[in-house]
């Protein structure tokens, strides 16, 4: 069964980490919503509480073994959100090692602008929220919704969510699985 983290902190865009973690879990991944900060519930954009799986123990360092178990990374963004996620050291490192490790590190809205930040989407075509285009270090930009560039997924905005979680599911489940999972969802 393929898992995936994703990460949260105070100012999540709600619709972001939850849509894709419901579409995930409906395709059949292990999903982990994980606080970043050691906190067990995290204070969405719009107010709402999500409560979280497990915590970062430290959100300055990164230790490979307690988090090397998963195929896929996940920020949703949230202006908010994306810089407290920007802000913590053990994410960035995470990012790194998923992305050296050629596992999946996904991003919407503006939280690929810390993928940019940590230096692994240099060069590759990339999408994110209408403004934060020049936050994207020496990525290209694309106007998508979702762009798949080799392991590096990202999406556009809230309104995009669910395309994003079912880009990651193709990758995680195949396109079978993601097509069944699709259907599903327009029941």
């Amino acid at each position: 069964m393929s898992k995936a983290y994703i990460l949260l902190a105070d100012g999540v865009e709600e619709v972001e980490a939850l849509a894709t973690a419901d579409v995930l879990m409906r395709a059949g991944v292990e999903t982990v919503l994980t606080g970043v900060y050691g906190s067990e519930i995290v204070k969405g954009s719009h107010g709402i509480r999500i409560m979280t799986d497990r915590t970062f123990e430290k959100p300055d360092s990164f230790d490979p073994a307690s988090f090397s178990d998963a195929d896929a990374v996940i920020l949703p963004g949230g202006k908010l959100g994306t810089e407290n996620l920007g802000r913590s050291e053990a994410v960035k490192e995470m990012i790194k090692y998923y992305y050296d490790e050629g596992k999946l590190v996904c991003a919407i809205c503006a939280a690929p602008t810390v993928l940019a930040s940590s230096g692994v989407i240099d060069g590759l075509e990339v999408t994110c929220f209408p403004g934060f285009e020049d936050r994207l270090g020496d990525a290209i930009y694309v106007n998508e919704p979702v762009k798949v560039t080799g392991t590096v997924i990202t999406g556009r905005s809230m309104g995009t969510a669910i395309d994003f979680g079912l880009a990651i599911a193709r990758a995680l489940v195949g396109p079978d699985q993601a097509a069944k999972t699709e259907a599903n969802l327009h029941r």
